[in-house]
């Protein structure tokens, strides 16, 4: 979710608990103010009567039912003391003048004459329908929140755009920020604190990050240079111990051996200078590369080599997919796919190659259960299975396809794993 709008969300809410916690204090300070005012009247009333009754006076007409009326009757001593000498009540009264029931504020007095009877009076006036009050208070205390709501949405999304754009801009240049590549300088335009905070922060991040990359690369590229040599005298040397004839079987099978495993560093030190020379922007010289020509050319080769695995493949091209790179390089990528396809797939099972015109895609089958597409181009990763591999094929094939701002990805679909690499031109 959105800052802005988790923002105006909780505004919302908290604004809904203030709204309903201030609708009951008002109700009840309306409700109290309306029966104090009442109660005095009502009181003045009753005192009135009272006073004329044990004066002897004549007393004012009763029960019209009308504004301040009232009744009096004498009650039992017996029930003068079980009942409050002054009580106040909510009730409905009926109205002859409008023949219905209404609500009603009354006031009841026990007194006692001077003859020691008891007497009470009750005075009772119409008042407001409380169930009417609550039904017009709820219903313009939620016009006004609505109201309040959408304000307070309109003035987020104004003041949260403008004033987030900076943050925005930052979130932006992150997006299209690529380790190791030439990246825009960040255009931030702003006088906040905090942002500039972020942006100082981040760029001196990414310095870092980009000098270590390159120390990385150049440490990486040198290692791998200076190996060459020393490997292919060491290969030569155990070759021409192999054919001087002087060693015993076991010596032999050790020095194959030795040369088995020299031979997979070789091949190891051989990437990592691709690699290495991939990402510095080495291979300059670009020509018109037709894809479908390039795996024809390779996959008969690739078909001899695997030929004991009994592989299927199928070869479907649809329009020939074509692009501006280094010849080497689109062998290197074409090779790379196919023979992972190929070392992957299982005996007897089946590899589908399907070319367009922006996308190639080549598929295999083998394995019940989809690889880890979120560390499957990573350097030096390998299957389980395949822990004899270099891990790094899949990796130069992801550095070629990124130098020539193609796209390749990994699915997993209908029992085969696809690797599909495409281009985001026309």
């Amino acid at each position: 979710m959105k800052l802005q709008n988790q923002i105006t969300l909780r505004l919302s809410l908290i604004g809904a608990l203030v709204f309903a916690f201030w609708a009951a204090l008002f109700y009840f300070a309306i409700i109290d103010e309306i029966n104090d005012e009442v109660d005095d009247s009502l009181e003045d009333h009753a005192e009135m009567i009272i006073r004329r009754s044990l004066a002897g006076e004549k007393l004012p007409r009763e029960a019209s039912y009308t504004n301040n009326q009232y009744y009096l009757h004498e009650v039992s001593a017996q029930y003068a003391s079980q009942h409050s000498h002054i009580r106040y009540e909510d009730c409905e009264v009926y109205t002859k003048a409008k023949n219905e029931f209404e609500p009603a504020r009354t006031i009841s007095y026990i007194f006692m004459d001077d003859n020691g009877k008891f007497f009470e009076v009750v005075v009772f006036t119409p008042t407001i329908d409380k169930a009417d009050l609550k039904a017009a208070v709820a219903y313009w205390l939620i016009a006004l929140y609505a109201a309040i709501v959408t304000c307070i949405i309109l003035v987020n999304l104004h003041t949260l755009t403008k004033g987030m754009r900076p943050l925005r801009a930052i979130l932006d240049w992150l997006d299209a920020y690529r380790l190791g590549e030439r990246n825009k300088a960040m255009d931030l335009h702003t006088n906040v604190t905090e942002f500039r905070k972020l942006a100082n922060a981040l760029e001196r991040s990414t310095e870092r990050n980009e000098t270590l990359y390159e120390q990385q690369k150049r440490f990486i590229a040198n290692a791998s240079h200076e190996l060459q040599t020393p490997l292919a005298v060491i290969q030569s040397r155990l070759e021409m111990m192999l054919d001087d004839g002087q060693l015993t079987e076991a010596q032999m099978g050790d020095v194959v051996k030795t040369l088995h495993t020299l031979k997979a560093l070789a091949r190891t030190n051989r990437s990592l200078l691709l690699l290495c020379k991939i990402d510095n922007g080495q291979f300059t010289k670009t020509k018109h590369i037709s894809m479908a020509a390039t795996i024809g050319r390779l996959l008969p080769d690739m078909e001899m080599i695997y030929a004991n695995k009994n592989i299927k493949v199928e070869m479907n091209v649809e329009a020939d997919m074509t692009a501006e790179m280094d010849e080497s390089l689109a062998t290197t990528l074409a090779a790379n796919l196919l023979k992972n396809a190929f070392t992957h797939g299982n005996d007897g099972g089946r590899i589908r190659i399907c070319l367009k015109a922006r996308a190639m895609t080549i598929a295999n089958t083998g394995g019940d259960r989809p690889l880890d597409g979120a560390k499957i181009f990573e350097r030096f990763y390998h299957s389980a299975d395949k822990a004899s591999s270099t891990g790094l094929g899949l990796s130069i094939a992801q550095a070629i396809c990124r130098l020539y701002g193609m796209d390749i990805l990994y699915i997993y679909e209908n029992g085969m794993h696809v690797f599909e690499v495409s281009r985001r031109w026309p």
